[in-house]
């Protein structure tokens, strides 16, 4: 038997084994079989897709067996996984760094046999998740995982050095920010009057979805917290993305090193990053804030729509699988802790960001581990390309920090309990509370909707609703059953074609369907910029479609 010929003979036999892992065989037990061949077979700088996802998984236990995995480790899913084991055995200096890092090297991949390798790994996450009935970050789950990517064949074809992201990263932008090089554009002619206008104007954000307009939001409260938004451009950042992205509990603390991530996260096609590119330098160049507006007017993307990849939080783990398998026509990835379906990516992405950050302030409260000594503890692990760089941008990263935390108030918003009859009110690590004032009639007729609510529960069931129970049931179950997202797209879909006869725009729950949320005038204030500008963006689609 020729060489080749026993290579294919090995690899069908391997796949054979691999393959009943969903067939009677013990998941687990093949699993850590193949987990020991594909570390074996592979070394960091000379690994496949199933390797590095062998790696990757060898390195999380290795850190939790030392104790020294961080609070992000316990968010991530297989794609995190696999990512990781690319990487080792590099380090990151925290969660929003990874997903930067991770989000930049998968792109780095589309087009490429490898980006086809990935989708292929995201698909077969998918169904075992699937065929097991786990979560697709489940442990369990995650050791199954490795013998299907044997079977799957992605321990075929090594990644070339190229793409590995020791040395595919090593100038991104993700990862390090915009070059010291920047060349910024010339102001235009008429830069003092379009300044002084925009001061003056006051048209709100959900009226003009551009950066020029939510900057100007987000200035506005920035100013009413005391911070001097026209002597410091290191303000303008924060103040762009706390206008756009975050949630009433959103600690100050946390806008400039958040700001930062979403800032370099986004794809350098995008045609927003000239305009944050000129935010993120503005201070190391010590530009005033007039100096860096006129520059800014000089980028159309400046006063033009927000692009769509701007509306939604990418820099944590566990957002990278789910976003991309919808993008692979998946419509739904169970975790531990929902299903996850696109309307919903963009919620569990803000709950992740601020559960984390609680979490990271909470560890270092405890440990009294000084900020100072953390960053001099990273920058010994981390060697970056340009050390100049690395040590300006911590510099200017640090001065945002200190001066948003010095401004009054605790959260982003600074705003207070409103007379509104229902409001969402928002704790910092991500979790909320309902409150419904009954001083309004609004609020006295929830209460009487919640009322009845509770009585049909009552009456269907027989006892009263635990605190597991859900309010809003499927009436057609034997025990309390939540009604699924197909329920309740099919009764949007129902009220819909019913519209006309209420007097309703059909458009609106058409819309309310695609994002998963719906936004009114009572109701806007709960809501982000960005989830505000995607809810108007997709009733215009739908109204569009409807003529």
């Amino acid at each position: 038997m020729g060489k080749a010929s026993r290579k294919k003979q090995e690899q069908r036999a391997r796949k054979a084994s691999s393959v009943d892992v969903m067939d009677g065989g013990d998941p687990r037990a093949r699993g850590e079989e193949a987990l020991g061949r594909l570390l074996r077979s592979n070394t960091p700088g000379k690994i496949s897709l199933a390797g590095a996802y062998a790696w990757g998984y060898a390195a999380l236990g290795l850190a939790q067996q030392e104790g020294t995995d961080p609070d992000w480790h316990q968010e991530i899913d297989p794609l995190d996984i696999l990512f990781l084991g690319t990487a080792w055995p590099k380090g990151f200096r925290d969660e929003l760094e990874f997903a930067n890092a991770r989000d930049a090297w998968l792109r780095l991949l589309r087009g490429t046999v490898h980006g086809k390798g990935v989708q292929h790994f995201i698909r077969e996450a998918v169904s075992v998740s699937e065929e097991l009935g786990l979560p697709v970050d489940d442990v369990e789950l995650m050791l199954a995982l490795t013998g299907r990517l044997e079977a799957a064949g992605l321990d075929q074809r090594q990644l070339p050095r190229r793409l590995l992201p020791e040395v595919a990263l090593q100038d991104c932008r993700a990862a390090h920010g915009p070059s010291l090089d920047l060349r910024l554009p010339d102001p235009p002619e008429d830069v003092k009057k379009r300044v002084r206008r925009f001061w003056e104007d006051g048209e709100e954000p959900w009226a003009d979805d551009s950066p020029q307009a939510v900057l100007r939001d987000g200035l506005r409260r920035f100013h009413d917290m005391g911070l001097p938004v026209e002597d410091d451009s290191g303000v303008l950042l924060p103040a762009l993305y706390a206008a756009l992205m975050t949630k009433p509990g959103e600690l100050l603390e946390d806008m400039g090193e958040h700001a930062w991530a979403w800032a370099v996260s986004l794809d350098e096609a995008s045609p927003l990053v000239p305009v944050l590119d000129i935010l993120l330098v503005a201070p190391e160049l010590e530009l005033s804030v007039a100096e860096t507006l006129g520059h800014l007017f000089a980028v159309p993307a400046f006063t033009e729509p927000f692009p769509s990849d701007a509306l939604i939080w990418t820099s944590s783990p566990g957002l990278a699988l789910p976003r991309l398998a919808f993008g692979l026509g998946i419509p739904e990835v169970s975790t531990r802790d929902q299903a996850i379906t696109p309307d919903l990516l963009d919620w569990v992405g803000m709950r992740t960001r601020m559960h984390l950050s609680a979490a990271a302030r909470s560890n270092a409260a405890d440990l009294d581990i000084e900020e100072t000594d953390r960053a001099e503890e990273t920058d010994s692990q981390r060697k970056e390309p340009d050390e100049r760089w690395a040590e300006r941008r911590e510099s200017v990263r640090e001065t945002v920090r200190q001066k948003i935390s010095k401004a009054s108030g605790s959260t982003a918003a600074g705003r207070r309990r409103s007379d509104r009859p229902v409001e969402r009110i928002w704790n910092a690590d991500g979790s909320s509370e309902i409150w419904i004032s009954t001083n309004t009639p609004q609020g006295k007729e929830l209460k009487e909707a919640l009322e009845s609510q509770i009585n049909a529960f009552r009456d269907k069931f027989g006892r009263e609703p635990a605190p597991d129970d859900p309010l809003f049931f499927d009436l057609d179950a034997d025990k309390p059953t939540r009604i699924t997202k197909k329920d309740f797209d099919d009764m949007l879909r129902r009220m819909a074609e019913r519209a006309a006869e209420m007097g309703v725009d059909p458009a609106f729950f058409h819309a309310w369907r695609e994002v998963g949320y719906v936004v009114t005038e009572e109701t806007r204030r709960g809501f982000t910029t960005a989830e505000v500008i995607a809810f108007n963006r997709a009733l215009a689609r739908h109204q569009e479609a409807c003529e």
